[in-house]
């Protein structure tokens, strides 16, 4: 009887993998051409493939943005993976600098023949679409079980459960033309014609000039030229406007004018042996938004780094800092003979960068900081004549011992390390402490609103900078955009060192999970050391019931540790309402203009919504109308599908396009906790803020308004019930992912967004857009 069972079994098995249809050879029509990569098929990849393929978080680490990322191939390895030890860093154009290199790292080939055939895998899934064009149920790229097929068998295997997921995923074919292109090309060989390293002659001569002062051999030099590094390597650096060319500061193995090659180092203050040099490259890869962070070099630039860094004098002579993790983690340590307030002045001149990189992150998925913060705050600074941890000589040397970062134990931390470190909160304590004391001693009324810096003159709007959390992504903006938030945060130097070194600098992504975790619970500290600066300039008795209303829960009280001052505030309050009248107060003193569509003021009376709509005046009005709460389900139906993100284009009949972004803030009675967020939700309180342009890099969803259907579209906001005819009404507006005109739509916004912001426009990521496909 056995024998039959696992006759029966082994026959059931191979029965079932006989079973499976073969791949159907692929039909095209040929292109009678002499197919460019440049001019033909890059066009193609980055409008229909890059938006999902670009990143960290492409799916099987498929990078479409360049020819080198497609010849790199796929991946199984998931770069998000929880893990017990680390894993290989496969980061483009780093880790690895050929085909042969990328495949001894476990990648396969999207474009070479399968065994037996002439087709690749990526031809075979552009014919899969090309024969399935429907879209049928959900597509979300970044949760679906993606098999990432590297074998005929495979492939066969996944279009046999999965006739309808071939490419572009879950969005509609490509064009006839556009098909057929690149499958000749792919036929072809897919042969590269990239012209690389194209710079203009300016750009040269200001690459030399900054390669001349990052090289340069002094001491001086070599300390402010590493700290300036480790500032500026994620950045896109800019250093003509026009030229719509970026470049990347790298260590480099070559000195200038031969050829960069970069030395690939897991953090950027890796001890590297031997000579290198710091070198401009250019970024060849397709730009997207959500890793473009643009950071201007020019002449008035390379005077301002001598002003901050080789001018003054030091209050030590220079020497070369160690490299040893322990330390160079923590730039308060390291960089200490710079003086303090000229590294505080290089961030200040760039704070809205070097809030980007921590609040973009370095990961493109999942940021470790996403969990930890509001779906909406504003941050202020210290300015930094009042900033004590600047003023005081010997307070910053004397605590840096109190301000360790737990990125020192690296990107493998034991579990030991780990919950040793979660446990010590001691440290934190003494340095809150310290410091209330040494401001008490400076500050015996208190802090006022002039100790709050006033922002760059070159600059608009930079004293308070708004974030915004899109569920796992986020965004920052200058100026105060919104209603008065929950929470606000004052950073000063210490602060802003510590977050860029914990989250953007000391971070890995191919890091293990207890790394995650202590960079994930340190945020929390940090976070509330925001806000705890924030709380100074609040009446004392009134703190602790501010501090205690943003952390709703014995647990998360119990988490939160919150060492409230003593000390006394130097500012006159007339109401109880400490708060408003502290944000108030604050505008007037560092002259930032209210949102006009988002804050609501005392007197406002909110509008009815118009039969006819004829001025943009009367259309901002109503927006402003429906900021406030309201019982419309809208807000539910949109955060239950993972989205708080819309771009809405109103077509004026004049030819106009208005284009605003729709940003839903969901309330939290707490971020202190690491698990289970959906329970400290409460959809009843959360709020639609409507922002002109663009916000964010991951549109949810793509609407678009006619301006003689505006009664309908705001009624349908305003009054929205979850049933079948609101949701067949709400498919006039908003474009589905399956809807035949969905590409034309895409790139008409995409269009919009570089030609508003050419600078600091890159391509929309598609991988969060609504994932239920629904065919009219």
């Amino acid at each position: 009887m056995k024998f039959q069972i696992i006759f029966i079994f082994l026959f059931t098995i191979l029965f079932t993998a006989c079973s499976v249809k073969p791949l159907e050879p692929v039909k095209y029509e040929t292109i009678d051409k002499n197919i460019s990569f440049t001019s033909d098929i890059k066009p193609i990849l980055d409008n229909r493939c890059v938006s999902c393929h670009s990143c960290y978080n492409s799916p099987c680490q498929l990078k479409l943005s360049s020819y080198e990322g497609l010849q790199r191939g796929s991946s199984k390895e998931d770069v998000y993976a929880n893990r017990i030890t680390a894993g290989n860093p496969t980061r483009l154009f780093v880790d690895a600098i050929n085909e042969k290199q990328w495949r001894e790292k476990g990648f396969f080939s999207m474009v070479d023949s399968l065994e037996n055939s002439n087709e690749s895998i990526m031809m075979q899934y552009l014919f899969q679409k090309d024969k399935n064009p429907l879209n049928i149920g959900s597509y979300s790229p970044e949760t679906d079980e993606l098999t990432c097929v590297k074998n005929k068998d495979e492939l066969a295997e996944f279009f046999e459960d999965n006739p309808h997921k071939g490419m572009p995923y879950g969005f509609p074919a490509l064009k006839k033309h556009e098909y057929n292109l690149l499958m000749t090309w792919l036929k072809q060989g897919a042969v590269d014609d990239t012209k690389k390293d194209v710079s203009t002659s300016f750009e040269d001569t200001q690459i030399k000039k900054f390669e001349d002062f990052f090289n340069n051999k002094s001491i001086k030099h070599k300390v402010s030229a590493r700290y300036i590094y480790e500032h500026l390597f994620l950045a896109h650096i800019s250093f003509d406007d026009n030229s719509g060319n970026f470049y990347e500061l790298i260590r480099s193995k070559t000195p200038s004018g031969q050829k960069a090659q970069i030395i690939a180092t897991r953090f950027p203050y890796d001890k590297i042996d031997g000579d290198f040099y710091y070198r401009f490259r250019k970024i060849d890869s397709t730009i997207v938004h959500k890793t473009h962070m643009v950071y201007k070099l020019n002449d008035a630039k390379l005077q301002r780094y001598n002003e901050l860094f080789i001018n003054p004098t030091w209050d030590q002579e220079a020497f070369l800092p160690s490299y040893d993790i322990k330390t160079s983690v923590n730039a308060l340590k390291t960089f200490e003979q710079i003086p303090a307030n000229s590294r505080y002045q290089f961030l200040l001149d760039d704070v809205h960068y070097i809030i980007m990189t921590f609040i973009r992150g370095p990961v493109c998925k999942g940021q470790i900081a996403l969990n930890v913060i509001q779906d909406h705050f504003w941050v202020m600074f210290m300015d930094p004549k009042s900033d004590l941890t600047l003023k005081d000589k010997y307070f910053l040397h004397d605590n840096i011992p109190n301000l360790s970062i737990p990125n020192e134990y690296g990107e493998d931390p034991s579990l030991f390390k780990t919950f040793k470190a979660l446990d010590n909160y001691e440290l934190s304590k003494k340095y809150h402490t310290n410091k209330a004391l040494v401001y008490k001693q400076y500050y015996p009324q208190g802090l006022s609103l002039n100790n709050l810096w006033k922002g760059n003159k070159s600059q608009e709007n930079d004293s308070i900078l708004t974030i915004y959390r899109h569920f796992d992504s986020a965004s920052v903006h200058k100026g105060a955009l919104g209603y008065i938030p929950k929470t606000l945060w004052v950073i000063d130097y210490p602060l802003l060192e510590r977050i860029y070194y914990s989250l953007v600098a000391g971070f890995d992504v191919f890091g293990n999970t207890p790394h995650q975790l202590l960079v994930r619970t340190h945020m929390d500290r940090l976070r509330i050391e925001g806000e705890s600066n924030f709380l100074e300039f609040l009446p004392k008795e009134s703190r602790i019931n501010y501090f205690n209303s943003w952390y709703e829960g014995w647990l998360a009280q119990y988490l939160s540790v919150y060492i409230p001052s003593n000390n006394k505030v130097n500012i006159n309050y007339s109401t109880k309402n400490y708060k408003e009248e502290f944000i108030k107060k604050a505008f007037e003193y560092t002259n930032t203009k209210i949102d006009p569509i988002n804050f609501i003021e005392d007197n406002y009376k909110p509008s009815k919504i118009k039969t006819v709509y004829n001025t943009k005046e009367e259309i901002e009005d109503t927006l402003k109308t429906l900021t406030l709460p309201n019982s419309s389900e809208i807000i539910k139906n949109f955060t239950d599908n993972k989205s708080n993100l819309a771009y809405i284009r109103i077509q004026m009949n004049s030819g106009e396009n208005l284009i605003y972004t729709l940003v839903i803030n969901r309330w939290h009675k707490n971020v202190a906790l690491l698990f289970n967020e959906e329970s400290r939700l409460d959809a009843t309180k959360d709020r639609i803020n409507f922002i002109k342009g663009f916000v964010g890099s991951y549109p949810n969803i793509f609407v678009s308004v006619k301006q003689d259907d505006l009664n309908d579209f705001f009624s349908l906001i305003q009054n929205y019930k979850e049933n079948d005819e609101n949701r067949k009404k709400i498919f006039k507006y908003a474009i589905n992912r399956a809807n035949p005109n969905f590409w034309e739509v895409f790139d008409w916004f995409s269009n919009e967004f570089k030609k508003q912001d050419p600078i600091n426009y890159g391509l929309f990521d598609l991988n969060r857009y609504i994932s239920r496909a629904v065919n009219e």
